[in-house]
């Protein structure tokens, strides 16, 4: 269950992040790094998003470019240094925060990614996005290349299996800056997509901390920058975390046995962004519960194409199909029918949205996250001219979930219709 993580939590935050950013607010706070580079940082609720911009003779390099909803703000940006299109777009991986700005740009600029990032598109809840031709990768790498631009070399070498599968960093050799995508999240406790793995970030850290001179400046996918110093003292806590909880399991204690003893308290410091040291204890368990265990498939493949061939009706009839004759087969969560019902709503198709989250709230009726699932209903049945019962809805979530800003926020908007 753990695995689905971090893909709940920054799914959350994503979609929050329009609902909670004050609308005076500018979108992008920028910092230059160097003559011709420049950090554009969002602030998306629990964390930041970072991109860098090299802006040169030779034009235009971006590495990630947000979400989709930044992506006209930062087209504007891009426009302002009077360089015309891109000439490269560089994605770190493939999360919906790293690459959502691609297609704005068209065609014309030439996209690099890993050489996994074009199937992690068509796979999972991606599928869902139906991502434009122009997200995609124009090269991919499977282990390093070097681009000559803006007057120095550019390094992007393949550095995933950790926060993701697909991960690249990118190095500007020069200006002794790096974009480090999700491997140290900040110097916070690391975040564990579904198809990473926590065991790979103290040796992927190793590595990163041979490969790059000591007085690089470390830009992460989320948070503030930092230094190659914290490097090392990152890679041994990554190190101590694990052993500590392994020795507790060892001894018979369970996860809530361990938070209650506060074993990794003494790396506190670490928590921040969106995992707290009660995560981290968590990610670790599961790491160690499915280090041996097979995968279990995805339902969203499936559930895409009964969609698309039979509607939401079809979606639901696979969805229980699945269910009912291979539950053992594919992976179940709380958050498979959300999201479905979510991308829905995104596509203004609020009937479908409803239908896939009242059945969600059917399913887990004590699920973790229920509250939020009311609150995209809200929001659904908002937007479709049902507002009582949009009010019911926003009201459930805040007795779920007292301190959910959105929620309150959503409710005061409502009552004001």
């Amino acid at each position: 269950m753990k695995r689905v993580i971090v893909f709940t939590i920054t799914f959350i935050f994503v979609l929050c992040y329009t609902t909670l950013t004050a609308q005076d607010k500018p979108v992008f706070q920028t910092t230059q790094l160097t003559e011709h580079l420049h950090m554009l940082t969002t602030d998306q609720g629990a964390y930041t998003t970072n991109t860098i911009v090299s802006v040169g003779d030779d034009g235009i390099l971006i590495v990630d470019t947000q979400t989709k909803s930044e992506a006209e703000e930062l087209k504007k940006i891009i426009d302002g240094f009077d360089k015309g299109l891109p000439k490269y777009i560089i994605n770190t991986h493939r999360h919906v925060e790293h690459i959502g700005g691609n297609a704005i740009f068209g065609d014309e600029p030439i996209k690099i990614a890993h050489v996994l990032y074009p199937e992690k598109l068509k796979s999972g809840s991606y599928i869902f996005e139906e991502f434009p031709e122009a997200t995609y990768p124009d090269i991919t790498l499977a282990d390093s290349l070097t681009l000559n631009f803006n007057g120095e070399k550019i390094r992007i070498i393949a550095l995933g299996g950790s926060h993701d599968d697909n991960e690249i960093i990118v190095h500007f050799t020069q200006s002794k800056v790096v974009h480090l995508s999700s491997l140290v999240n900040g110097f916070n406790f690391p975040s564990i997509d579904g198809d990473g793995n926590i065991f790979m970030f103290a040796p992927l850290v190793a590595r990163a901390i041979k490969l790059l001179p000591e007085d690089v400046t470390i830009v992460s996918g989320h948070n503030p920058p930092g230094r190659w110093d914290q490097l090392q003292p990152y890679h041994d806590m990554l190190l101590q975390t694990v052993a500590a909880v392994k020795a507790g399991l060892d001894a018979g204690k369970d996860a809530a046995a361990l938070k209650e003893e506060k074993t990794l308290d003494q790396w506190k410091e670490y928590a921040g962004s969106y995992v707290s040291v009660d995560d981290w204890v968590d990610y670790i368990i599961d790491g160690f519960e499915s280090k041996d265990k097979p995968r279990k498939k995805s339902i969203y493949v499936p559930i895409y194409y009964a969609i698309k061939d039979g509607g939401a009706d079809a979606g639901i009839a696979k969805y229980l199909e699945l269910k009912n004759k291979y539950g053992d087969e594919y992976e179940f969560t709380e958050f498979g029918l959300l999201v479905i019902g979510d991308k829905f709503k995104d596509k203004q198709k609020y009937p479908e949205a409803i239908r896939y989250l009242e059945l969600n709230l059917k399913e887990y009726p004590e699920g973790k996250y229920s509250y939020y699932c009311l609150y995209l209903m809200a929001e659904a049945q908002k937007d479709s001219g049902q507002k009582d019962k949009a009010i019911a809805s926003c009201k459930k979530a805040i007795e779920l979930k007292p301190d959910f800003q959105a929620g309150a926020k959503l409710l005061e908007e409502l009552e004001k219709m």
